[in-house]
């Protein structure tokens, strides 16, 4: 496995070191191996859920392009900035199924709204200063065809 490291700066400054690299299925078994120094004490959380993206992807005898990107620890202005997208989406969820409810029958519309709400923000994540976003890419091409799947985890801060 031939390992490429880079580093990327996305949305609202949040910094990712990615590392990308190509396996074939004989490689499948040294995953669980590697060791991602920026998750920390979760490297064996990320090596877990690297094998299972590859797992997924049922690759066979074709080689899989993963991509694996680590953010450096959030501050709290990245964290409240990523809240508020969270509470923007969960409110115009909302609305939608209110609206639809509402013109079934008006007195649905708040109840169907606020049960929306707020099942859509027991989904979305909350961010905290120092948690740890880690994205997960695989791409396999030939076969069936080209597939391709994401996974993504957050380590939350352990320190407060």
């Amino acid at each position: 496995m031939k390992f490429e490291s880079d580093q990327f700066s996305g949305n609202h400054g949040i910094v990712f070191n990615v590392s990308r690299f190509t396996l074939s299925a004989s490689e499948r078994g040294s995953l669980r191996t590697l060791h991602f120094g920026e998750a920390k004490a979760a490297h064996y959380e990320v090596s877990n859920l690297v094998v299972e993206l590859y797992d997924k992807m049922l690759a066979k005898d074709l080689p899989c392009q993963m991509m694996v990107g680590i953010s450096k620890p959030l501050t709290r202005q990245q964290g409240d900035l990523l809240n508020a997208q969270r509470t923007s989406i969960a409110i115009l969820t909302s609305g939608v199924f209110a609206a639809a409810a509402g013109r079934l029958m008006p007195a649905l519309a708040f109840p169907v709204g606020w049960t929306v709400r707020e099942f859509t923000l027991s989904k979305l994540p909350t961010y905290h200063a120092g948690d740890v976003i880690v994205s997960l890419n695989a791409q396999v091409s030939g076969g069936i065809g080209p597939q391709h799947s994401v996974s993504s985890m957050i380590i939350k801060n352990q320190g407060g």
